[in-house]
């Protein structure tokens, strides 16, 4: 068997599907929960309304990054994983990391050469290390997440850790990838330095009163900028 029988097989589709279905049913429940708590509070049912109207268009925008990473990791790890994996915890940076440090011990020159010749036992590692790997955030949430949480939401002046816990947190996330993407190749860093031109552009432009929205959009435009200038920066570099 190989890693393309495995991508394209009815059984990986169904088993995703069900792990898709268990989700959304589960936010369903969380979502009535929610929704008879603040009737309780006595929060009225037009204010509710109000607000699942406004979250659910500031949603649209922002997942559209979402999707255009979908596209970018299908041709990596197909359809029905790369569905999978961005539908629940996974993250484009680290799919893309993972497949490609593992293309590369495994002997392949990269993630395409990858799709054509790995085995089915060469996916599986890949699989596990996907599945497993963001596992471990929830070893350090499940006992620590709650005091971590509200010890940072502390409005206490004195509490000035968190700032520093957030800023170590982002410093650890530009060392990982940063390198990986700027030594990857031209094209690759070109990219990623356009996608970070918009980003601060817009930063900048949301400051602004008229143009506060943009926050919410910052990372969708940055992403989808960066993935039309990529058309440019392959022909000028390849």
């Amino acid at each position: 068997m190989t890693m393309k029988d495995i991508i394209s097989s009815p059984l990986l589709l169904v088993l995703v599907i069900i792990g898709l279905v268990y989700i959304v049913g589960f936010s369903i429940v969380y979502l009535k929960k929610a929704y008879d708590h603040c009737l309780e509070l006595g929060i009225s049912k037009e204010e509710i309304k109000n607000v699942i109207k406004s979250s659910m268009v500031f949603s649209v925008v922002p997942s559209l990054s979402i999707v255009v990473g979908l596209f970018a990791l299908i041709s990596v790890l197909g359809t029905v994983w790369s569905w999978w994996r961005l539908s629940v915890i996974g993250s484009l940076s680290y799919e893309s990391l993972i497949s490609s440090s593992v293309a590369s011990t495994l002997g392949f020159a990269t993630n395409a050469e990858m799709l054509d010749l790995a085995t089915g036992r060469q996916f599986g590692v890949v699989m596990i290390l996907m599945s497993i790997g963001m596992l471990s955030g929830f070893a350090i949430l499940l006992p620590f997440g709650k005091k971590l949480s509200k010890s940072v939401d502390r409005s206490d002046d004195s509490n000035t850790w968190k700032y520093v816990l957030s800023g170590v947190f982002m410093l650890c996330l530009f060392a990982v990838y940063i390198p990986v993407l700027l030594i990857g190749d031209t094209v690759q860093a070109a990219v990623m330095i356009t996608g970070l031109v918009i980003a601060i552009a817009l930063g900048i432009l949301a400051k602004k009163p008229g143009f506060r929205w943009l926050n919410n959009f910052i990372m969708a435009f940055s992403m989808i900028g960066g993935m039309v200038s990529a058309i440019f920066w392959c022909k000028l570099f390849l």
